[in-house]
């Protein structure tokens, strides 16, 4: 019998001592022996309980014997029996897909995750603290623990590294890629992105964020060192470079000393691709210099009559009710978009009754000169009106143009089709003279002389806005007229892949490319009538080549769809900074920014599929517990390993 020594008592009276009593003590080791385990607890020292029976015993005098005493009673042994015969509960519970620990982790990476990419500051994570009193059942709002220290750092050390990693891993899949960068001011300091665009055969087009980085010198050799040096510190290879782009600034494109020329030394299969969408919003803004009438100036000082004046703008609201129509608010024109211009036209001319009346009501004295000059005209002889007319329909072409070219999924491809439809428009208005149909009709009504002056002016602006697009972009033999026959619009004929190939000097097994360009025409006709775009297309045509990863058709829509057509990614990227660094959060260090900027472009993920995602990344969770992911825990590892590395060294 297992005893161990209880209390013992003892006391004098009369000088007479008692003996010592022993009693037995519950034993640690019995709940691990094969015959109590299922059924016998510790209640304390001299108690012990069997869960079968519901019933406790003491083991104060006999210890081990008193509990084998109770092992051999008939109601334990009956207990024991309907044990046995009765099922486990426990097989009918799934086991829990995770710890609790990895549940909080995540939950607390997702909340750091939600607040970087609704541009939350830091500060906002003191929420974490109101969780448990919100959810005070719940054991894992109750443990998070995110303030803006811990949440710094996994943006900057966890997540941020991570996106870099997936990033890279798609780059190296995708075998092509585009190199884009672009400049910002912020302050003295100057900010430069690095962006990249990729096919993925299962996703389609897609962009990232490789890095972006201050440097205040801005010449085309430093450009394109720093470029070269960021791609080979990502394990990247610059024959991959598919295409540089940026802004037409002589920097980038220069005939002799630019990035593009520095860059194709590198590499000379590079495709130079200026921003076609500035090219557009320059032509339209060089042509209308041969307007002697300046729309642009008018729409600017009716929004400023009214921007800054809530009187004014009440009492144009009674003007609305006169006329009868209903009241919209001037919209401001930004500069340096110059096509933002339209909508602001057009809501001038909705309103210009209103307008009108208000401005006639104010009288000359209190107008600006070229107001009057627009509104004091009956509407049916107005020339300065007819200019508006024909700005507004004539933006309306280049607008049209440039919607297909900025959205983000805008492909090369379609970039040849885009730029010849504009200018056959441009040159077919100015062959048949047509300047929209209500320029027409005050046109009829106007003195013979301003009738002359305006055709004259029409037709020149016609004529330098067709001499700009065909001084920007080559319609005979632009590499871009190639590539549409990826888009999958027209019938694909053997000898446009043939050359296309050729142009873009890859290296292609040609017998192969022929395999894959059977199986593209048994699915082509079928795939463009449920996909309108054009990389989801491809997707669905990849999924009938098989190995499509190894096929010479990847490589050749790899290298295409990696293209670009304008460097609104670029500026997409200075956005977000600027939203970043607000008047509010303006102490963000560089490199908090820089892991942000990352997060919220190389992840694309909602909140809640990223959550889903980091639940089943281990390695993300393990990182973001670490004590590592602080920047000064790791710098002192550094050290500690450096110094390890050196005393070893020594020995």
């Amino acid at each position: 019998m297992d005893e161990g020594e209880g209390s013992s008592k003892h006391s004098s009276s009369e000088g007479i001592v008692k003996k010592k009593k022993y009693y037995c003590c519950y034993n640690d080791n019995w709940c691990k022996d094969p015959d109590y385990k299922n059924w016998l607890r510790k209640v304390d020292e001299f108690t012990a309980e069997c869960i079968l029976c519901r019933q406790t015993f003491s083991i104060k005098y006999e210890g081990r014997r008193a509990v084998n005493i109770h092992a051999e009673c008939t109601k334990h042994k009956e207990a024991v029996k309907n044990q046995k015969r009765t099922p486990q509960i426990a097989p009918f519970f799934t086991k829990k897909e995770a710890p609790q620990v990895n549940l909080v982790t995540a939950a607390e990476i997702g909340e750091i995750y939600h607040g970087v990419v609704h541009h939350l500051s830091y500060a906002s994570q003191c929420g974490n603290n109101m969780l448990p009193r919100f959810l005070p059942d719940s054991e894992i709002a109750r443990k998070m623990s995110c303030g803006r220290t811990k949440a710094t750092s996994i943006t900057e050390n966890v997540l941020a590294p991570k996106s870099q990693e997936l990033l890279l891993n798609d780059l190296e899949l995708a075998g092509f890629f585009s190199v884009g960068s672009d400049a910002s001011n912020k302050g003295n300091r100057k900010f430069f992105p690095i962006t990249v665009r990729y096919f993925s055969k299962t996703e389609g087009i897609k962009y990232g964020l490789l890095d972006f980085y201050h440097d205040n010198d801005e010449t085309s050799e430093a450009i394109a060192a720093r470029i070269s040096n960021i791609i080979e510190e990502n394990g990247l290879n610059i024959n991959c470079v598919s295409s540089y782009v940026a802004d037409n600034a002589s920097v980038n494109f220069e005939k002799h000393r630019s990035v593009y020329q520095k860059l194709k030394q590198l590499n000379d299969r590079i495709i130079e691709v200026g921003c076609k969408c500035h090219v557009i919003h320059n032509c339209i803004k060089n042509g209308m210099k041969a307007l002697s009438f300046d729309v642009e100036s008018l729409v600017l000082k009716v929004y400023s009559e009214f921007s800054s004046s809530a009187k004014k703008s009440e009492s144009l609201s009674s003007f609305f009710e006169f006329v009868e129509i209903e009241y919209k608010e001037i919209l401001h024109h930004v500069p340096t978009r110059w096509l933002s211009l339209l909508p602001a036209i057009e809501q001038v001319l909705q309103c210009w009754p209103a307008l009108k009346a208000y401005f006639i009501s104010e009288g000359e004295e209190e107008c600006v000169k070229i107001i009057w000059e627009a509104f004091s005209e009956d509407e049916q002889e107005s020339l300065p009106l007819c200019y508006v007319y024909f700005l507004h329909n004539l933006m309306g072409v280049f607008y049209e143009a440039l919607k297909k070219l900025e959205c983000n999924n805008a492909s090369c491809t379609e970039l040849d089709c885009v730029m010849g439809s504009l200018h056959s428009k441009l040159k077919r208005r100015k062959e048949d003279n047509f300047y929209g149909r209500s320029v027409q009709a005050i046109l009829c009504n106007v003195s013979p002389s301003n009738k002359r002056k305006f055709k004259e002016e029409a037709d020149k602006a016609f004529s330098r806005c067709i001499a700009y697009l065909e001084k920007w972009y080559d319609f005979k033999t632009s590499v871009f007229k190639q590539m549409s026959v990826l888009s999958l619009d027209n019938e694909v004929k053997w000898s446009d892949l043939e050359k296309l190939a050729e142009v873009l000097r890859i290296e292609i097994d040609f017998d192969k490319l022929f395999d894959d360009y059977c199986i593209l025409q048994q699915v082509r006709r079928e795939i463009i009538s449920k996909e309108q775009k054009i990389d989801q297309r491809w997707v669905e045509v990849f999924k009938q080549i098989p190995e499509s990863g190894n096929s010479q058709m990847f490589k050749l829509v790899s290298f295409t769809l990696s293209i670009p057509v304008s460097n609104a990614y670029c500026e997409r990227v200075f956005s977000l900074m600027t939203q970043l660094w607000s008047k509010e959060r303006n102490r963000l260090s560089e490199s908090v920014v820089k892991a942000e900027l990352q997060v919220q472009l190389n992840y694309s993920m909602s909140c809640t599929d990223f959550y889903e995602y980091v639940k089943k990344s281990p390695e993300l969770l393990k990182a973001a517990r670490s004590q590592l992911k602080y920047r000064f825990k790791k710098k002192n590892s550094e050290q500690r390993h450096s110094a390890t590395g050196n005393s070893a060294s020594i020995m």
